[in-house]
């Protein structure tokens, strides 16, 4: 696996990776907060994550790492990467939620923050590599 090289590079893709995660998080939390008066928060999770799916990758591809890498092979890694997340996301979720009494849209917030940590770099040393 290759190293991650801390430059100019990487601090403006972390940078851009920071805006369009921002970006998805407050559609997300928008969505999470109407949604989850209706259904239970995990089904209205794997719903939002679900549709979030394709504006991440594609906005991650193109715009922050300007990847020009195999589509079909990027897009394999990230669904493999999209529903391991969507499991740990959700176990910590009903974690917060279920065991520590934790509001669903804070467990939401504190959810995706850990999530933000570790998808950056495996995005950037993974799914984008060239």
């Amino acid at each position: 696996m290759e190293k991650l090289k801390l430059n100019k590079e990487t601090l403006w893709n972390f940078i851009k990776y920071l805006i369009i995660g921002g970006t998805s998080f407050v559609i997300e939390i928008t969505l999470f907060r109407l949604l989850r008066k209706r259904i239970h928060y995990i089904i209205a999770n794997i719903i939002i994550y679900t549709l979030m799916y394709w504006l991440v990758f594609l906005a991650n591809k193109f715009i922050n790492f300007q990847s020009r890498g195999n589509f079909k092979r990027q897009l394999a890694r990230y669904t493999i990467l999209y529903f391991i997340n969507l499991l740990i996301t959700n176990l910590m979720l009903y974690a917060l939620g279920d065991h520590f009494g934790i509001d669903p849209v804070i467990g939401k917030i504190l959810v995706t923050g850990a999530a933000c940590c570790w998808n950056f770099l495996l995005y950037k040393l993974v799914i984008y590599r060239e």
